[in-house]
């Protein structure tokens, strides 16, 4: 437990002026595509191991065809592997995805043609923005170095093919730059981010002004080939090499000038360059030779008057002239990045564009059988009819973008925070009556307790603040740095035989207490409850072999406790990874901004995903946790960290299908908590507000979980003045316990607890069910409580008085509370002066009503000698006319 509130700046105008949330539901569509995409690919991992030879297409009997390492289409295999793995978050996709990336390493020397930015960004570019492994930043680095071996500075282009022969064979041009170039700066701007060095950046910015200034028709579409003279940079032709004639659009060539220019303002924000983009996405999306289906011809003039082509075409070759399904795909791509840029009321064109080629290509018609078109996703790409090859066939960079489309689709559903937050407040919107009935209960016992109650803050013979921070017993594992495999070993020893759960909860109900909450998983990933998605729990593990968690739940509901657990959904040292801060961090580090590391297992991460971890531990327990308990009531989820607004809203949503009235304390995340919870160890200002119910926690000592050596416990009036000073400002107090190795709770705490319970069985009235008072503390004695850390430095050293009061009110009373009686027996309460209103009865509670004077200076009475001689103090209650 450590202090952390991450709030989320709710977006709402963008839901409210976006149509593209209006729009029907489209998950399906992405489904369909990735389900496609996990059959075909299992078939062609598993049949094809050949690490020399990379997936390209197919030949006419649906045999795949392949092709070497120095081909251009290399890198699209494990860039789709990527991209499978990223939206199902499985680690064989991961591990399928890095042994094909790494089989390309040398390639990061390769100068023999432009395009080592396909190869090596969509392998190792995905790699890195996907685990974050710094490793690959040198070779994504040198891949760039070697793409630069081949810029030309009077030109101001990258050189594509190493020659030209021009169709006629009247010419050999020795620096021709394709359209397709475009596609290769975006490694050079990651190359700059990665290195802290412009000269990648600048020669990629130096290439999409030549390209725009010569490529280009004034209706922006675009030549295929401009080819220079090396030595002025002066342009000598501009022809076509598999397009239809020089003057023609070739459909593929638009989908990379759009791409190419859209991440051109993305990494410039120039505007030139987004009118541009904007213009040729026109020229697309209004063609109007473009089929319904948005999927467009191979090339857009084919057969067109006034477009000649100057190689051997015979349109008696095609019964239907061919379509490019990997135009539309790097199209569909391109589209639903470029709307990212533009005013809301400008994207919807684009948007409807890129729906219906994702749709069309997900239908029958593109679409692949399981099992035929060599294992690929989609049918109908064109490579380059002029030179008769690949016609009509499946290709490898079609299906990657392809799923790069449908991931960029994905995201815009479930990642957009308006959207988020929309679903959110309906599910929300349904447990005000749970999270009424939490506002009443106002107190409540949580429970820290796992394998870390063994070593007791203490290892290897030495504390934990002599090993570092925090000073928690429960973060032993982090602040020693004990490895994943010696922590476990804890487990066999853990045998807490002194453990009662109807004594424990027994002990909090005689306290006062309302409700219990007790830690089913903390960080360290140990359960202590039986699951069946991981064996790392108390039953499974340990000698002990009995489910703590529902010997609490059932003692609890015997004794009519509401009950809660907490769960460490984010961080989990054993299973969850680094808890996605190398994947932050790699993307962080692109815009240059920090990343938090905190909590995050780098000493001995797990070796799956942070993805796999979600998906195959996480949301499972949580879903054990509701099936298991129907009756519960409370998720305390902890310590968000890193976590994306999807992976937070996935958690709200597991539990709101699972229970919709079970309430979610505001660290699962991202702002979509049901109530708030203002720090560890810490009482709001007074002026401080809540727009939801919120719950103080405090801890007994200095530690959540057990701490063989820390005694400092809150004494009564200590412990009185939380719960009074909580309650009057209308929030709720969990008061924290850490039994120890054996399961039992020290003497002192049970002793506090006690005598805290004697004086809510007097007095609960005024706590229970309450809200605030105009007025929430009156007197001479200040005490602001900041954190953990302030507690155990300063100490607790306030001295209340007679004069100090606190205030609530309920059912048309109000409520004044002292800790200590005056030791005169002659009351004085300030603030209940003529000036509020007319008081019309006084009563104490437990002893009846008493006899009250009231002016302008406040209220007066004395105590009955009984009240008088209670060193706990007292509770008026009081009635306004």
């Amino acid at each position: 437990m450590i202090i952390h509130r991450h709030r989320l700046l709710m977006l709402f105008f963008a839901f409210l002026f976006c149509p593209f949330w209006a729009s029907a539901d489209t998950s399906d569509m992405v489904k369909r595509g990735f389900d496609l995409a996990e059959q075909q690919y299992e078939r062609l991992y598993k049949h094809h191991t050949d690490l020399r030879k990379y997936p390209r297409s197919a030949d006419a009997q649906g045999n795949t065809s392949f092709t070497d390492i120095h081909d251009w289409t290399g890198g699209f295999w494990p860039g789709s592997l990527w991209y499978v793995f990223e939206y199902t978050g499985a680690d064989k996709w991961r591990d399928a995805a890095m042994k094909w990336t790494k089989s390309l390493e040398n390639n990061q020397f390769n100068t023999s043609h432009h395009d080592i930015g396909f190869v090596m960004n969509c392998s190792y570019g995905n790699a890195y923005r996907l685990t974050g492994d710094t490793t690959f930043k040198p070779i994504l680095i040198q891949s760039a170095k070697s793409l630069l071996t081949r810029f030309n500075p009077k030109v101001g282009a990258i050189k594509s093919w190493n020659t030209f022969p021009s169709w006629d064979g009247k010419h050999t041009y020795q620096f021709p730059v394709i359209i397709d170039n475009m596609m290769n700066l975006e490694l050079l701007f990651l190359a700059s981010k990665l290195s802290g060095d412009p000269v990648y950046r600048n020669v990629a910015i130096q290439h999409a002004e030549t390209t725009l200034k010569h490529q280009y028709r004034p209706d922006f579409s675009s030549y295929h080939v401009i080819n220079y003279d090396p030595n002025t940079g002066a342009v000598l032709s501009k022809e076509t090499a598999q397009g239809f004639s020089d003057n023609s659009a070739w459909a593929r060539g638009q989908a990379w000038g759009l791409y190419g220019f859209t991440v051109m303002y993305r990494e410039t924000k120039d505007p030139k360059y987004l009118t541009a983009a904007v213009k040729m996405a026109d020229f697309y999306t209004q063609h109007p030779r473009l089929p319904a289906d948005k999927v467009p011809l191979w090339d857009f003039d084919v057969d067109q008057p006034g477009f000649v082509p100057n190689w051997d075409y015979h349109k008696t070759d095609f019964q239907d002239i061919p379509r490019d399904a990997s135009a539309a795909a790097v199209t569909a791509s391109a589209l639903l990045e470029l709307v990212d840029y533009l005013e809301p009321e400008q994207q919807q064109a684009y948007l409807d564009v890129a729906e219906k080629i994702l749709r069309s290509l997900g239908s029958e018609r593109y679409s692949s059988k399981v099992g035929e078109n060599g294992f690929f996703l989609l049918k109908h790409s064109v490579g380059s009819i002029p030179h008769k090859g690949e016609i009509d066939v499946p290709l490898v960079y079609a299906d990657y973008y392809y799923l790069e489309a449908l991931t960029r689709w994905n995201d815009r559903i479930h990642q957009s925070t308006a959207s988020l937050m929309q679903a959110w407040k309906t599910m929300n919107a349904h447990k005000a009556k749970a999270l009424a009935d939490f506002q009443q209960q106002k107190f409540g016992l949580f429970i820290h307790w796992g394998l870390y109650a063994i070593p007791g803050g203490i290892w290897d013979g030495k504390k934990i603040e002599d090993l570092g921070s925090p000073s928690v017993a429960e973060w032993i594992q982090l602040v020693a740095k004990i490895p994943r495999a010696t922590y476990a070993e804890l487990a066999p020893k853990f045998n807490p035989q002194a453990f009662d759960a109807d004594k424990m909860v027994k002990m909090a109900k005689d306290a006062g207490m309302k409700y219990l909450v007790v830690t089913s998983k903390h960080h360290d990933g140990f359960a202590l409850f039986d699951s069946r998605v991981s064996s790392f729990n108390v039953v499974q593990a340990t000698p002990y072999q009995r489910d703590i968690i529902q010997e609490l739940y059932e003692a609890c509901l015997r004794h009519q406790l509401d009950f809660g657990v907490y769960y460490s959904h984010n961080i989990d040292w054993r299973d969850g990874s680094d808890a996605q801060y190398a994947v932050t961090k790699a993307r962080n580090d692109l815009i240059n901004a920090k990343t938090d590391a905190f909590g995050a297992n780098r000493w001995d991460p797990s070796a799956n995903s942070f993805a796999a971890y979600l998906n195959e531990k996480a949301i499972p327990q949580v879903q054990e946790i509701l099936q298991r308990f129907p009756k519960l009531k409370y998720i305390w989820f902890d310590m968000p960290g890193l976590m994306t607004a999807e992976q937070s809203f996935r958690f709200y949503k597991t539990v709101y299908e699972g229970n919709p009235n079970v309430i979610v304390s505001e660290r699962i995340g991202n702002g979509m908590g049901d109530y708030a919870i203002p720090g560890d160890n810490r009482i709001p200002a007074t002026m401080e507000t809540f727009a939801k119910p919120w719950e103080a926690i405090g801890t007994f000592n200095h530690s959540w979980g057990y701490k063989s050596y820390d005694h400092d416990w809150k004494e009564v009036d200590e412990l009185r003045y939380w719960l009074l000073e909580i309650v009057s400002k209308g929030g709720n107090y969990m008061l924290n316990i850490g039994p120890d190795a054996q399961g039992q709770v020290v003497p002192e705490v049970k002793r506090n607890l006690g005598v805290l319970g004697r004086w809510l069985r007097t007095n609960g009235e005024a706590v229970y069910g309450s809200s605030p008072w105009i007025i929430q503390h009156d007197g001479p004695t200040t005490v602001q409580i900041t954190d953990t850390e302030q507690r155990e430095r300063e100490g607790f050293h306030a001295k209340f008085t007679a004069l100090d009061f606190w205030f609530t009110q309920k059912n048309g009373f109000v409520y004044a509370m002292a800790l200590h009686p005056p030791a005169d027996a002659q009351v004085k309460v300030p603030a209940i002066h003529t000036g509020q209103g007319k008081v019309t009865s006084v009563e104490i509670l437990g002893f009846g009503k008493v006899d009250f004077g009231q002016d302008d200076k406040g209220l007066h009475l004395q105590l009955p000698k009984q009240v008088q001689d209670n060193t706990l103090g007292y509770a008026l209650k009081i009635k306004f006319a």
